[in-house]
């Protein structure tokens, strides 16, 4: 992980109103393998192994397989646009900026990243199945993602877990931020629609939306 990006988390169980503190054991090119996340408030610390930050609530059940079969969150679905539609359906130009791919979608953030020269990309999911792509940082989240208000220029978002974090999602975005939500169920469908978005596409199992007017 990013070591510049400890500045925009929070922790998962205190929430947006603290930060964490980084301690790290082992740094390689300027990334994170190792080390630990920690809460000044709650005391919980948040171990970074493979470099990827695991700030899941304790007990946390490490990098395991599901038990039903379906693929893993970090996949990818044929129905998923190519990395270059997807940053461009997330409008960000090159950088700085910070932006985030989470649920099934995770796995397009070393593309992205390398496609994104100075935007810092996030890869969010409840779990990792290999080690993080070059370029990208890797958090696995529960039900809150520990990114502070306002931190994102833009966020996509694909899978139930991911559309279940629609509304931190949205909390997580600065005015004006692009949310992209790929292959949404009905439910997903709706939460989007019942936001304070402005619509800016409806087509082909794709939605974006922009906070705010300006």
């Amino acid at each position: 992980m990013n070591p510049q990006l400890t500045e925009r988390l929070i922790c998962p169980r205190c929430g947006p109103g603290f930060g964490l503190v980084l301690r790290a054991d082992q740094v390689e090119e300027g990334r994170v393998l190792a080390g630990f996340l920690g809460c000044s408030n709650c005391r919980v610390l948040y171990p970074v192994e493979r470099g990827i930050a695991d700030l899941r609530h304790p007990p946390r059940s490490r990098f395991h397989r599901r038990a039903d079969g379906a693929p893993p969150p970090t996949s990818r679905d044929a129905s998923q646009p190519d990395t270059l539609r997807l940053a461009a359906l997330i409008g960000v130009a090159p950088g700085p900026a910070l932006i985030a791919v989470a649920g099934n979608l995770a796995g397009r953030a070393g593309e992205l990243a390398s496609l994104l020269p100075g935007v810092d990309v996030v890869a969010l999911a409840p779990r990792f199945h290999s080690g993080p792509a070059p370029g990208a940082s890797h958090f696995m989240a529960s039900e809150r993602l520990p990114l502070r208000d306002g931190s994102l220029a833009g966020i996509a978002l694909a899978g139930l877990w991911a559309e279940w974090l629609l509304d931190e999602a949205l909390r997580c975005m600065a005015r004006s931020a692009r949310i992209v939500l790929l292959g949404a169920s009905p439910r997903g469908e709706k939460l989007f629609r019942g936001q304070d978005l402005t619509v800016l596409a409806d087509e082909a199992g794709v939605l974006v939306g922009r906070l705010g007017q300006g």
